[in-house]
């Protein structure tokens, strides 16, 4: 769920307060008021609060005044200071998105503030890392790093940072499923707000507490704790967090059915959500209410609320769109630029040559034929320029087109095709509820109907995942087919999954959409083989790259097969099929329950164009 990514911004602090941002004359009158100040505690006093009074909402700001603290810190040799201020600069660089070098400055204050072994300034800097690799999906490094800032606020009872650290962890063993430990450290983080007596921190720890119930599917301690939370939000007068609230009891009523109550507070999330200029929210909001309506076969509503979706995603297309306009139209301003100084000193030089040529005929020859050569020249000179902005303009359209359509068909497919194949797969489970008892051959012949719709939905995705790509890389199928091996599992025994990448790692191997589609399907027809027909458990994935030639292999330890007695099934044939389109041949071989599929394929002629 999304609603589950949001409330972990929340947790982390990665979306900015709701607060106008500051101006240049803010940053201006702090750094005047430090070049005034003589002392030095004083100046690094006025950085330090300049820096949280602006860091939600002026990172650049933010920037720059941490990067005057590191340079007064540096010239007295304070490396506590000097390693806080860079993390205050990792700080904003992160939340302009910029993780790449927010985590250079997170490991260089690492190295000034670990001596020190300051609690305060240690901790800050654990409890930022943690949030970085817990926004990059790295959740063990994330959890590695929370323990350092747990121990630290233990060592010292810091009961706030021990109640935040509780519930930020919390909500990464929440993502990876673990809801047991995720509840205990949730209700920590309450107890120790209740003792603060922290209205804002109670509120956060009982809609975690809230959502990870929800999730769990005890309803009735569920609705306790999104309540209870709501309560204190309003009588707070917390805009952001009431929206957010209402969205969680918005998810809530869906999942336990009631869908007009449900609306109801999706409604309501959205009417703040306006109110503080968040479309992000709204947009959540109206595919949801969607949702419910098409439950109760409302589809006019329906209807209306994917118009109001529809309208919020495309104009958030539209400004990138804008921004790419601009750019266009900048570059053809500046040569257009280019052209006339090209054109006034062509004029200029033109009127100095005739001003000479009148002291001798012979001069004015000789001038006007070099002035000829000279119009030639700078006539080539534009001609070139316009042909070259003219090609740049025509590859960035055709590029875009390719986009939009890329765009516009994948989101066709999920937004009509999925979201009717799910309203079907939705009214034949209901069916076979009502017919499993009375009729049960009807019943048995709509699970079937109901798993083909599934098995549509999952090819439909997969499909959708390819086209969004311009290229595929083997980290890509790496990670799509751990996924199909983990769902896989659901419901069979656990296999063990091994993908080694024997190329260089110079040269990463990409492939193009069409290609990384067959090579993905060739995977999970065999993965999908060696799961239910062989009862492997464990599948080798490899590739490796020999000279102009890609050799995938794909080995269980299952039981293998008998060569004789087996015919070519669709699966084998359609591997065979889908390696022929690459250019390649497919051989498969089994030896004493050893199963091999083996696939070779020229790499040039598969990728990216």
């Amino acid at each position: 769920m999304i609603f589950n990514r949001l409330l972990w911004f929340i947790c982390v602090g990665l979306i900015p307060s709701i607060v106008p941002a500051q101006t240049p004359t803010r940053i201006d009158s702090i750094q005047r008021s430090v070049q005034k100040a003589r002392d030095y505690d004083s100046k690094i006093d006025m950085l330090q609060k300049g820096i949280k009074e602006i860091y939600a909402t002026d990172f650049d700001g933010a920037i720059a005044l941490a990067r005057l603290g590191h340079k007064l810190a540096n010239q007295r040799n304070d490396t506590l200071n000097s390693g806080d201020f860079l993390r205050s600069i990792g700080l904003a660089l992160g939340k302009k998105g910029n993780i790449d070098s927010a985590s250079v400055y997170y490991y260089q204050a690492l190295d000034k503030l670990e001596p020190t072994k300051n609690p305060e300034k240690l901790g800050l800097l654990y409890d930022d890392m943690a949030r970085m690799y817990r926004k990059l999906r790295q959740s063990e490094r994330a959890l590695e790093f929370y323990d350092k800032a747990l121990a630290l606020y233990e060592a010292e009872n810091d009961l706030e940072g021990i109640a935040r650290i509780n519930n930020e962890s919390g909500v990464v063993f929440r993502d990876e499923g673990d809801y047991a430990e995720a509840n205990k450290r949730f209700e920590k983080s309450l107890r120790i707000q209740r003792q603060r007596n922290d209205s804002v921190g109670i509120g956060y720890s009982l809609e975690f507490l809230g959502y990870n119930q929800l999730l769990i599917k005890d309803y009735r301690k569920s609705e306790t704790y999104l309540r209870r939370a709501l309560a204190i939000r309003e009588k707070l007068g917390d805009d952001f967090a009431t929206m957010l609230n209402f969205t969680a009891l918005g998810e809530f009523y869906k999942e336990t059915k009631q869908y007009s109550r449900s609306n109801e507070y999706f409604q309501k999330s959205n009417a703040v959500a306006k109110k503080i200029s968040f479309p992000d929210i709204q947009r959540y909001n109206y595919q949801q209410i969607m949702g419910n309506y098409e439950a109760v076969n409302n589809f006019e509503q329906a209807y209306q609320n994917l118009k109001a979706f529809n309208l919020l995603n495309d104009s958030l297309y539209n400004a990138d769109k804008l921004k790419n306009i601009e750019e266009i139209t900048t570059k053809y301003e500046t040569a257009e630029k280019e052209k006339h100084i090209l054109e006034q000193r062509a004029k200029i030089t033109n009127r100095n040559f005739w001003i000479f040529g009148l002291a001798a005929l012979a001069v004015i020859v000789g001038l006007a034929g070099f002035l000829l050569y000279k119009q030639q020249l700078l006539s080539n000179i534009k001609q070139r320029q316009e042909n070259e902005l003219k090609l740049a303009m025509g590859e960035i359209e055709t590029h875009n087109r390719l986009q939009e359509q890329r765009l516009s068909i994948s989101k066709d497919l999920h937004d009509n095709i999925g979201s009717h194949l799910t309203f079907i797969i939705s009214s034949i489970d209901t069916l076979r509820i009502f017919m499993e008892n009375s009729e049960p051959k009807i019943s048995e012949r709509l699970g079937y109907m109901s798993s083909f719709a599934k098995e549509t939905i999952r090819e439909l995705r997969d499909t959708i995942w390819a086209m969004n790509r311009p290229n595929i890389s083997i980290e890509d199928l790496k990670s799509r087919i751990a996924n199909f091996i983990e769902s896989a599992n659901q419901a069979t025994t656990q296999t063990a999954l091994s993908f080694t990448d024997e190329a260089d790692d110079d040269n990463e191997l990409l492939f193009n959409s069409k290609a990384g589609m067959n090579i993905y399907r060739i995977l999970q027809e065999a993965v999908n083989n060696a799961l239910k027909h062989a009862d492997a458990t464990r599948v080798d994935i490899g590739f490796a790259q020999q000279g102009d030639e890609i050799q995938m292999r794909i080995a269980d330890n299952g039981k293998g097969f008998d060569k004789q007695e087996t015919h070519e099934g669709n699966g084998l044939q359609n591997m065979k099929a889908r390696a022929g389109a690459l250019e390649g041949t497919l051989h498969i071989s089994t030896d004493n329950g050893l199963t091999q599929v083996e696939c070779r394929f020229p790499l040039q002629a598969n990728q990216p164009s």
